[in-house]
């Protein structure tokens, strides 16, 4: 028969009752010696927040801290006040009198304290975890009142000096596994038998019912719900005399996923005290399925009665663990890391005299553990010293902590894979949780790395030495920090703390990690790197304006992590280094012009941004840097601008701040910068355009046309106008009006005609040349077409064409529409329904867009209809069938001689044979264009010109 089977059968003979007495008794000895090692942690007002704590739940009185109501539960089970708790209590409030009702209804189980409190951990910094259990039963009224007071009861610890956090607990509920939410104090679903596991190892009975736990003996706990169902159900624990949170035999192996990542997170702020805790989680783990429990080892050592509350020290218990762990596998780095953590957690200098005028416990403990250690004063006064470590020491310390962190994260990863456990935490908290170890540990490119999780207190320098340093290309320089002043000589032999692609990045290294503070002196040395001292400092108060505090004084925010990052907070730093116009002050010269636009300065138009510094902050609390340099270096800034936050997105958008403190025009320049910012957020972000819009900008000379397509933003480069031109007639897919910059061509017939641009709407435009017309055509989607043609009169101009696009518009109508179901009916409308007809008038600062009429109703009767069908051959090439006056001209009989053929039709049917233009009224691209795509205006108008260049130059040479 096994020992469990031994167990069962003989708590179905009958338990001893006196075993169970004495079993009791010990758990209430260590109980007890375990709280007034509490209270002696405390000082003496603090004392008093332990002492009345039962008789603050047990009563409503309103004078007590906690008040809320009459009707607030209250009541704790198998607690009577005695005559010091009743002292202590008038003299906190002279008007409490207790009245002890003669049938009291307890709506409180227990009150129990759990963490480090009575543990060699214990410190004055230490909070207190209360679990507040209560029946089931409660409503939820009653609960919200029960929540009210334990709030109630916080503030007046706050007002002690202690910090309390309040849980309420119903073991019913416990046991189903119902949990909390993720909040910064509660693990969420990420544990339930390992919260368990350490309540049992930790939790001290304040007042109120034990946990039956206590009473099942270690090797029964395989069968906990029997053993406990039999010490009810038999009458050795009366029903109402314990709370039952449940066993620990069983712990699934997705808690140690969930319980690992949770850690994990932790470990950003706390990151010693997680690596135990992570450990301990890596060792159960390593013993699955035959786990053994620290609870349940505690539990055995009580039954086997040993009696040294030292080695029955929670903490102790979770090192003595993970040394035999360490050592067995001769990972002894590892074990040495988990001894100084242990220390840390600790709290006690062990190199200097005890403050007091004896030892206490906790010191006598630690002196002993180090001892085992073989640890010397040397390396006691450089841990005691970590308040006072610097940055080159944290970062060899966040090495091995990070290095630890990874390892325990590997290890879960391949025991999640071995086990193919599913982790006990849900979905939504994995993902906040992962997303701030994302923010916290991981690297990129550009991301300013955070060294200083916990580890030291203040890593400020007194001083700090920027200087450059050769790169792998002679163009290519970087730059590192180091914390002392060096002469030039010095430099190339000196041993940075940082190195960095540009001085920016170093900078909001040392303002975020706390080296750069506001007493710090900032110098800059080595070769020359264009950086005046004056700039430099207007460039670090920039940056602690944009920047969030170092983050060891706010750790990472909380609320941005359950939406994905978006940027919050923008600064772009203008020509950092550089004179944009040194070139031309070398020379004793100074450019006059009314042409002051940064973009294109004076009549050279030179572009004066030269270089743009990025620092992006996001809603995770992380920090990018980004250096844009050369001739593009504004417009990559501005595309990956529009990348961070596509149009539509619901995040707000960051706040920009551009700044630059170069020697020449740095206001103006800076100015220019935020304004073309200004007006292309207008233009993608402010609803009033859609996101297809295509924004133009000149940039010395050049002209960018910005637009997103799918959603990412794209830039085509047009060296000149003509260019220009040409990339605005691009077939669009979608309506996309042409914005252009403030400062872009002004005064053109382009910036007339882009703010006449209406959806869905054909708009011809023409400009008068004597005897030739500039005619600009906008089609349905904004897609532009210019061309120049002879001008006799507006009739002539205008008629033909409107002839024309009359014929395409009902093409496009109607060979569109049998592509549609009955469900698109509604895409018949992007296509265009109307033309519209103006001149362009010169007038003061530009042109005036004046509306016209086509005049058609009086058309020459020569002109009669020349019809061009467009097919495909066997090689896929467009060929042509032209109709003169119901005459067939097909390309692929006449080949090159189809235009000269046309020509010498056209010409027989003119009475006078005069050799004007011929104008072709009707073409069909239906075989030329892919099914289900539109067939867009601008590309009939194309064809047309085409072929009527094609026809007209046959007629002038035949």
């Amino acid at each position: 028969m096994s020992p469990t089977d031994t167990v069962i059968a003989s708590i179905d003979l009958g338990v001893d009752r006196k075993r169970l007495k004495q079993v009791r008794k010990r758990f209430q000895q260590i109980n007890r010696a375990r709280l007034a090692r509490t209270k002696s942690a405390l000082a003496g007002r603090q004392q008093i927040f332990l002492d009345l704590l039962p008789l603050l739940f047990h009563v409503n009185h309103p004078m007590l801290p906690g008040y809320v109501s009459h009707q607030t539960p209250c009541g704790v089970s198998d607690y009577l006040p005695g005559k010091l708790d009743l002292a202590r209590a008038q003299r906190l409030a002279r008007s409490f009198v207790y009245r002890r009702e003669p049938n009291p209804r307890c709506a409180i189980q227990g009150l129990f304290l759990m963490g480090s409190c009575g543990t060699v951990a214990q410190s004055s910094l230490s909070d207190f975890d209360i679990w507040v259990c209560h029946p089931a039963s409660l409503d939820s009224e009653a609960e919200t009142l029960l929540r009210r007071k334990c709030e109630g009861i916080s503030r007046w610890a706050r007002e002690l000096g202690l910090e309390a956090h309040f849980f309420l607990m119903a073991d019913e509920r416990f046991r189903l596994g119902q949990r909390e939410a993720l909040s910064t104090e509660d693990c969420g679903s990420s544990q339930h038998y390992l919260l368990l596991d350490e309540f049992y190892r930790t939790g001290l009975l304040l007042a109120g019912r034990a946990p039956i736990w206590w009473l099942v003996p270690p090797e029964a706990e395989p069968h906990y719900n029997y053993c406990a169902d039999t010490l009810r159900g038999k009458r050795f624990v009366r029903p109402d005399a314990t709370v039952d949170f449940g066993g620990v035999a069983h712990i699934p192996a997705g808690e140690f996923v969930g319980a690992g990542v949770w850690q994990l997170y932790k470990a950003i702020d706390s990151p010693y005290k997680s690596v135990i805790k992570l450990l301990l989680t890596e060792v159960y783990a390593a013993e699955y399925p035959h786990v053994e429990p620290l609870s349940k080892v505690f539990k055995r050592a009580v039954y086997a009665e040993v009696q040294d509350i030292d080695e029955l020290d929670p903490y102790v218990m979770v090192y003595r663990k993970l040394e035999r762990y360490l050592l067995t596998r001769g990972e002894l780095k590892r074990l040495e890391l988990v001894r100084r953590c242990f220390y840390f957690k600790v709290g006690k200098a062990l190199s200097r005299r005890p403050q007091g005028p004896s030892k206490s416990w906790q010191r006598l403990l630690m002196e002993k553990l180090i001892r085992e250690w073989n640890w010397d004063q040397a390396h006691l006064a450089n841990l005691d010293a970590r308040p006072r470590w610097k940055i080159d020491r944290v970062m060899a310390e966040q090495k091995e902590l990070v290095r630890e962190l990874t390892n325990s994260y590997r290890f879960l990863v391949e025991f999640a894979r071995r086990s193919q456990a599913t982790s006990a935490i849900n979905a939504q908290e994995m993902t906040v949780l992962g997303r701030k170890l994302y923010a916290a540990f991981e690297r990129r490119a550009g991301k300013v790395e955070w060294v200083n999780p916990g580890i030291a207190p203040n890593l400020a320098e007194p001083e700090l030495s920027f200087y450059p340093l050769p790169g792998a290309r002679e163009d290519q320089a970087v730059w590192a920090v180091v914390p002392e002043r060096l002469a030039p000589r010095e430099l190339p032999r000196s041993a940075p703390l940082k190195r960095a692609d540009n001085l920016i990045a170093l900078l909001a290294w040392g303002h975020l990690n706390g080296l750069l503070s506001h007493d710090t002196e900032v110098r800059l040395g080595g070769p020359e790197h264009g950086v005046s001292e004056l700039e430099l400092q207007h460039i670090i108060r920039a940056l602690r304006r944009t920047l969030p505090p170092p983050r060891g004084e706010q750790g990472l925010p909380q609320e941005g992590f359950s939406r994905p990052s978006h940027p919050t907070q923008i600064l772009l730093l203008i020509n950092v280094g550089s004179d944009p116009l040194a070139h031309v002050h070398a020379r004793g010269v100074e450019r006059l012009s009314d042409q002051t636009d940064s973009l294109g300065y004076s009549g050279f138009r030179d572009n004066l941004v030269l270089s743009v510094e990025q620092v992006t902050v996001n809603s995770w609390g992380e920090v990018s840097t980004r250096h844009y340099g050369g001739p593009h270096a504004l417009i990559n800034c501005l595309k990956d601008y529009l990348q961070l936050l596509p149009p539509g997105t619901d995040a707000g958008l960051p706040r920009l701040d551009v700044q630059c403190f170069c020697p020449t025009r740095p206001q103006a320049i800076a100015a220019r910068v935020a304004e073309l910012f200004r007006d292309v957020i207008a233009c993608y972000y402010s609803g009033t355009r859609p996101p297809s819009a295509r924004y133009v900008l000149e940039i010395q000379r050049e002209f960018y046309v910005l637009q997103f397509i799918d959603g990412k933003p794209t830039v085509h480069k047009a060296p000149g106008q003509a260019a220009l031109t040409e990339q605005l007639g691009r077939l669009q897919n979608t309506y996309s009006p042409i914005v252009l910059d403030r400062y872009c061509l002004p005064a053109s017939a382009l910036a007339a005609i882009s703010q006449a641009g209406l959806a869905g709407v054909v708009q011809l435009f023409y400009l008068r040349r004597e005897d030739r017309a500039d005619v600009m055509v906008l089609d349905e989607r904004d897609s532009l077409l210019y061309f120049d043609t002879p001008l006799h009169d507006e009739r002539s101009l205008l008629g033909p064409l409107h002839q024309f696009i009359q014929s395409t518009l009902y093409r496009q109508r109607t060979e569109w529409a049998t592509h549609l179901t009955d469900d698109d009916a509604d895409l018949a409308s992007e296509t265009a329904g109307d033309v519209e007809y103006y001149e362009l008038v010169p007038g003061a600062g530009g042109y005036q867009v004046q509306r016209r009429s086509p005049l058609t109703d009086t058309l020459p009767l020569q002109y009669f209809s020349v019809q061009a069908i467009a097919d495909l051959d066997t090689d896929g090439n467009i060929v042509f069938s032209i109709y003169c006056d119901q005459h067939e001209f097909t390309e692929l009989e006449l080949g090159d001689t189809l235009y000269p053929r046309v020509a010498r039709f056209i010409l027989s049917r003119r009475q006078t044979g005069e050799r004007y233009p011929c104008y072709i009224t009707d073409l069909d691209l239906s075989r030329c264009v892919d099914a289900g795509q539109r067939p867009q205006t601008v590309h009939y108008l194309r064809y047309k010109q085409r072929l009527e260049r094609a026809i007209n130059g046959a007629i002038r040479n035949a």
